[in-house]
């Protein structure tokens, strides 16, 4: 049996009726911007941190304030962070002509942004001059972008994703600095970041001897819990497929309480036709879907040490207490040092991050513990 309409969505952010709301978090968030007070989410990836503040910012826009949404998680220069500003600002489509005006008014941005008419609407729109070249001119354009968005609005929301990404180029700390210094001189524009690295966000958040240091309200983006099921199952219902209840917590279980991985496995279940969902439905899914990635796995595990590998083997089984003796004698890793000194590695390759107790790590992909398990199976 096919189901005609798929209730489920993963993989770009979710919206309407595929989203979830999270009610007493969007006030408590909100609460924040309303006076003026910085705030990072910080939350694994795919967790919907990026869902939830596209919506929070559609109604903070509904409310009147100018909201800018800049995504950074690829960039790897002040050049990519520029110009993914200026994507933020292009995407507000209704803006085009505000943008114009205020481009215009700004004497130093004027020969920095090209202003041109789309060939599809015929809209404003514009881009990076070419006159715009060495990391000087750059750097003394994201100065000028940023001193100009306090003029877009009264009140000026700027939410920057995954920002921990400032910290990753290689500036001396330049970035980092120059965004800090923004957060105190604009004073009608509060910034909302987010971010999954726990350990790069809290060593920037809590470094004395870091721009950011103490500058922000950090907030645990909530796991979902029993009301994400029951959204799940009410969801299955609409293309009239039941569920067993305790096998969707084995999925959430299974993929680290990941909405996007939930929600994946859910379309799967869905397209596969099942009218059922149980313990046996979820195996097959999980099979199915790594077995999807298999390539790109075996490639990455390809690309480690021996020990980076059986680390890694260690990890996606054990789970906790990675450090214990007997363990490590198992994996055949002579020592904890040798398996920190991995860890450590992994953590760098974004393969790995902290978990929430001591001896506990936690996997950036948790599909590729899964197949971790299956491959490697005793």
């Amino acid at each position: 049996m096919t189901h005609p309409k798929n209730p489920f969505r993963f993989g770009d952010p979710v919206h309407g009726d595929f989203y979830m709301p999270l009610p007493e978090f969007d006030r408590l968030v909100a609460k924040f911007i309303d006076n003026r007070i910085h705030t990072v989410l910080m939350g694994p990836r795919r967790f919907g941190k990026t869902s939830f503040v596209l919506r929070l910012l559609q109604e903070l826009e509904a409310s009147g304030r100018v909201c800018l949404f800049v995504d950074i998680f690829n960039i790897t220069s002040h050049r990519d962070f520029l110009q993914q500003i200026l994507r933020a600002l292009r995407a507000k489509r209704t803006w085009r002509e505000k943008l114009k005006s205020w481009i215009e008014t700004i004497p130093r941005l004027r020969p920095k942004l090209i202003m041109e008419n789309e060939v599809t609407t015929g809209l404003p729109s514009f881009s990076l001059s070419t006159d715009v070249t060495d990391d000087k001119d750059v750097k003394e354009t994201i100065l000028d972008v940023f001193a100009a968005i306090e003029r877009l609005g009264d009140q000026v929301v700027v939410a920057i994703d995954e920002f921990q990404k400032i910290a990753e180029i290689n500036d001396g700390g330049w970035l980092e600095a120059t965004l800090r210094t923004q957060m105190q001189q604009l004073p009608n524009t509060t910034f909302l970041f987010t971010g999954s690295k726990k350990s790069l966000i809290s060593d920037m958040l809590n470094n004395q001897s870091r721009p950011f240091y103490r500058s922000c309200q950090t907030l645990d983006f909530p796991a979902f819990g029993e009301e994400f099921i029951e959204w799940l199952i009410n969801r299955f219902a609409l293309v009239a497929v039941t569920c067993d209840r305790e096998a969707l917590h084995e999925l959430k279980r299974e993929v680290q309480n990941t909405p996007n991985y939930l929600q994946m496995a859910c379309f799967h279940l869905v397209a596969m036709g099942v009218d059922r969902v149980g313990p046996t439905e979820i195996k097959t899914v999980l099979r199915t879907i790594v077995t999807q990635n298999a390539y790109a796995y075996q490639t990455l595990l390809n690309t480690l040490t021996p020990v980076q590998q059986r680390s890694l083997r260690l990890a996606a089984k054990v789970g906790s207490q990675i450090y214990s003796k007997e363990v490590l004698e198992r994996y055949e890793i002579s020592s904890a040092a040798s398996m920190a000194s991995a860890i450590k590695t992994l953590k760098e390759k974004e393969i790995l991050d902290e978990g929430s107790a001591r001896g506990v790590v936690i996997f950036d992909d948790p599909l590729f513990a899964i197949w971790l398990r299956e491959e490697f199976a005793d």
